[in-house]
């Protein structure tokens, strides 16, 4: 076999398949089109969904779109008796804003959608599961054919030149099968990781409203919760103010917003510095790490516990660090919507960011009893620990599918 044969050959491959795959242009076994053109004055408040590239790449990941436009049922069937409507296994991608989101119709999903938005893959002669994955595999492929400088987009002109290669009909079949099983594992796993997160924040806001208590171990009634301010329960400390100068490839490493992910200290993108940090401001475990600036205001409250001794590490100036005997009981409150209210209350008028003796002001009502604050936190770590373990399971997932795309595809 040479090495152009090699190079059209899968590394992974089902053993009842063999021989080379061949190229074929995007333009030869799709029609690919787009819609008519719908006006303002077509919308209607309830109808058939008119789709828009937003909703498009909100199903691709599998989320139901909750922000849907409508056009009448007269409308949609003149416009399919005249121009045609998606149907079971075309593939509509996103041609402007967020390029390149791919998604299949399944079943019988009636739509329609914005002319321009959208380039719409019909009469498709592969199969279009598995197009859909060679599209989804080759997504930079697709980006680079984009047009335009400043506001680029996909055309249907520069996506039909495009070349990718393909088996024979029944071994597409067989991979878009078993990549679709996959899909469905990740989509299980997805679906439980949400459905977590709902049951959290329905425990959260129970218990911080007081509908639900926890007695203590006798069986009793905790004492009535008392209402503090929040510089009463932690130090809020500041952070450390460097310049690009002082950033080292080794040395102090200064914790950002960056390193707030989900709520857990995430240490992929980091930055040292080589200056002297006060022992004060060092990181301790369980020191709660907040954002208080930045130029994104929904990105301002976010934080996150450390859960382990971390050496040699501070934080930067747009970040504050909340330090204090409660902090399990604390971190959880600050996940809740109580303590966003009163950040967003507390916001600058000019720019993003809550100061120290602003935060330390907040009040709010907390257990009186220690006890019962410690169960709070428990049950609710509880919760984020079983979080954090199906969080796990689904970028193992998501791993595993991406090390099949790199050998079973061409």
């Amino acid at each position: 076999m040479t090495q152009t044969e090699q190079q059209n050959v899968p590394a992974l491959r089902f053993p009842e398949f063999d021989g080379k795959w061949r190229p074929k242009r995007l333009g030869q076994i799709a029609q690919l089109t787009s819609s008519k053109r719908v006006y303002l004055s077509d919308y209607v408040e309830i109808g058939v969904p008119f789709f828009r590239g937003k909703e498009i790449s909100e199903m691709e990941k599998g989320v139901i779109p909750d922000d849907v436009l409508y056009i009448s049922r007269d409308a949609f069937d003149r416009f399919r008796d005249k121009y045609g409507a998606p149907r079971a296994g075309d593939i509509l991608i996103t041609a402007v804003g967020t390029l390149a989101n791919v998604f299949r119709v399944r079943g019988k999903q009636e739509f329609y959608f914005k002319d321009g938005n959208l380039i719409w893959f019909r009469a498709i002669s592969e199969e279009s599961t598995f197009l859909e994955k060679v599209l989804k595999f080759n997504r930079h492929i697709v980006l680079r054919s984009a047009i335009g400088s400043s506001q680029k987009a996909l055309t249907i002109i520069e996506l039909k030149k495009l070349i990718f290669s393909f088996p024979a009909l029944p071994e597409q079949r067989k991979i878009a099968g078993f990549l679709g099983a996959v899909d469905e594992r990740i989509a299980q796993v997805t679906r439980k990781k949400a459905l977590l997160e709902d049951y959290k924040k329905g425990c959260m806001q129970q218990l911080f409203s007081q509908s639900i208590r926890f007695k203590d171990d006798q069986g009793n009634d905790f004492p009535d919760w008392e209402e503090k301010r929040l510089g009463e329960k932690v130090q809020v400390l500041a952070g450390l103010t460097y310049s690009p100068d002082d950033i080292r490839e080794n040395g102090t490493l200064v914790l950002r917003s960056s390193n707030v992910q989900s709520g857990e200290i995430a240490l992929e993108d980091n930055v040292y510095v080589d200056l002297k940090t006060s022992k004060a401001n060092m990181s301790k475990k369980y020191d709660i790490l907040l954002c208080v600036r930045n130029g994104s205001q929904r990105l301002i409250g976010k934080s996150a516990i450390i859960k382990k001794h971390m050496e040699n590490t501070t934080h930067g100036a747009f970040m504050t660090v909340l330090r204090g005997e409660d902090n399990l009981f604390i971190f959880q409150l600050l996940q809740t919507q109580l303590f966003f209210k009163e950040v967003h209350k507390n916001l600058g008028a000019t720019i993003n960011s809550i100061n120290g003796s602003d935060l330390k002001k907040m009040r709010f009502f907390i257990p009186s009893s220690k006890d019962e604050r410690r169960k709070i936190a428990d049950f609710l770590s509880a919760i984020d620990t079983k979080i954090d373990l199906v969080a796990q399971e689904l970028e193992q997932a998501k791993t595993f599918k991406k090390g099949l795309l790199q050998q079973m595809f061409v």
